[in-house]
């Protein structure tokens, strides 16, 4: 315990600091506001060997209800399964098999969010790629995309491998819908506030705050702060959809 608080201590040397002033943030209205796109379909494609945690995309779908304004519905496909000797530890050949593999139609009047399962790639959980980025190589790929992790997503004590997958899916969404870029409160595209779920990694600010419920309850956070929501529904006053 004592050196895992030293370690903790020392960590403080590196808190990531805001870039600079605040300013305005990049924010993806297709996927946030109804007038953009009214409805959302949701394409899972996942590499053999991996499999998606039902109750993980049933904590995600709480989550788009909350922060994504889609009256029209949110539909869910579970599609296709990719071969094993496909996967590459790289992340163009990662985007390649999603340019590959993304098949579903977009609803009408609505949009598409992609998300692939894979096993494996580095140190990394998870990652994303926002619409942008997707469509400078295939201006047809239409969705914005999320790539889950499924080797570095294993039972820790009472962290449970649902809980950090559902932790893992929330925080690429939030990366999907703009967060991080506002460079008061942001660095390297997460926040800089430790309560955020858009922060990055585990420091001395979040080892004393999550230490004691992550241990003894598997706590993982799955919610934006106030900074973040103020910068994604501005004009409701950071209030989201689902609050409404």
């Amino acid at each position: 315990m004592s050196a895992i608080c030293v370690a903790a201590l020392v960590g403080c040397a590196h808190l990531p600091k805001p870039d600079g002033a605040a300013g305005p943030s990049y924010r993806d209205a297709a996927y946030l506001d109804a007038g953009a796109a009214k409805s959302l379909l949701v394409e899972i494609d996942y590499v053999e060997g991996t499999s998606p945690r039902p109750r993980s995309i049933g904590t995600l779908l709480k989550q788009i209800d909350l922060y994504l304004d889609k009256p029209g519905g949110v539909e869910v496909v579970l599609d296709d399964l990719i071969p094993r000797d496909e996967w590459r530890e790289d992340p163009r050949a990662i985007r390649q098999i999603a340019y590959r593999y993304r098949s579903q139609e977009a609803p009408e009047g609505g949009t598409v969010l992609h998300i692939l399962y894979g096993p494996g790639y580095r140190k990394y959980r998870g990652f994303a790629w926002p619409r942008w980025t997707m469509q400078e190589d295939d201006p047809d790929y239409g969705a914005g995309l999320m790539v889950v992790l499924q080797d570095r997503l294993k039972p820790i004590a009472w962290v449970t491998g649902v809980k950090q997958e559902s932790n893992v899916l929330v925080h690429e969404l939030g990366h999907l819908l703009g967060l991080a870029t506002n460079p008061g409160h942001s660095t390297k595209a997460h926040c800089t506030n430790a309560h955020c779920l858009m922060y990055d990694g585990v420091d001395a600010r979040t080892f004393w705050l999550y230490f004691f419920p992550t241990l003894f309850t598997g706590y993982l956070p799955l919610d934006f702060c106030s900074d973040c929501r103020q910068d994604l529904y501005g004009p409701w006053a950071g209030v989201p959809p689902g609050q409404r």
